[in-house]
């Protein structure tokens, strides 16, 4: 132990033997292999699985899940890279738990490799967009066109979808382009989604709009900053679309769905749709 009062004070010294403790065990963790393996640069990681989850380590961490919290939703416990945790997903959340379910981690968790590091819950969360894309299309394809607001062009080449919000900033510089747009032959069917919750003043003016007789006019004049008096009726889909919209994996404004479902969330441009579009 370092004397007292030579080059330290007694907290000093506390402080310095702390720092040691812990740079001896990040050294023991690094040199027996916990961190994983590298592999190869890939747009998704692969894990080898050499068989099923012995159902004692399932029943085992299920268990102490719901005794932590009885709201817990958690599935699909499956395997990850480091040795002994594994994914789970917990209300509809990717999260990592140690094999024994006495420690759950979330947020970002990184697989370190030389030169790069690969984002485990984003290599998830690409799989999981991937799955589903197909589903999201059928559902947006079900939904009414009256219930909708249409720009059309002359000439149909396809069409996008979009979750819009009158007062987002992005949302009116994706309007501004429908010209563009309708010039590469993209139909813009939009949705509403207020980001402010149902009861906020964006949702009024959301419903003013869909309300309208000619509703896209009616949204131009609102995204172009105009005072328009607001109003309201008895039927509309404002409050469905709201929720269909987190369905299907909308956080914010403006989020485009093309037609094969996969969502691209913000504004992007016109030569970006025609491209990812195929047209």
């Amino acid at each position: 132990m370092i004397p007292e009062g030579v080059f330290f004070s007694k907290n000093e010294t506390l402080n310095v033997l702390v720092a040691a403790l812990l740079l001896a065990c990040v050294l023991f963790v690094v040199s027996h292999g916990a961190v994983a393996q590298p592999v190869k640069p890939s747009p998704q990681v692969e894990v080898e699985n050499d068989g099923a989850i012995p159902q004692s380590v399932v029943d085992n961490i299920m268990a102490r899940l719901r005794e932590s919290r009885s709201d817990i939703e958690a599935s699909n416990l499956r395997r990850s890279p480091l040795e002994g945790i594994y994914k789970i997903d917990l209300n509809g959340q990717l999260a990592f738990v140690s094999e024994d379910g006495g420690f759950l981690i979330s947020g970002e968790m990184y697989q370190v490799n030389p030169g790069y590091l690969v984002n485990l819950q984003e290599e998830e969360r690409r799989e999981q967009e991937i799955s589903f894309a197909p589903q999201r299309a059928k559902i947006l394809a079900a939904v009414d066109k009256k219930d909708l607001v249409i720009y059309s062009p002359d000439e149909v080449k396809g069409h996008i979808y979009v979750f819009t919000d009158i007062d987002c900033g992005f949302c009116r510089k994706l309007h501004s382009q429908l010209g563009e747009m309708h010039d590469k032959g993209i139909e813009v069917r939009y949705l509403a989604f207020p980001r402010a919750g149902v009861n906020s003043r964006s949702a009024e003016k959301l419903i003013t709009t869909w309300c309208s007789k000619n509703p896209q006019s009616l949204m131009t004049r609102f995204k172009r900053g105009e005072n328009v008096p607001l109003a309201g009726c008895d039927s509309h889909p404002i409050f469905d679309q709201y929720m269909l919209g987190q369905d299907l994996g909308v956080t914010g404004t403006p989020a485009i769905v093309l037609e094969s479902g996969q969502l691209i969330p913000g504004a992007v441009s016109p030569e970006r749709l025609a491209r990812e579009m195929g047209i």
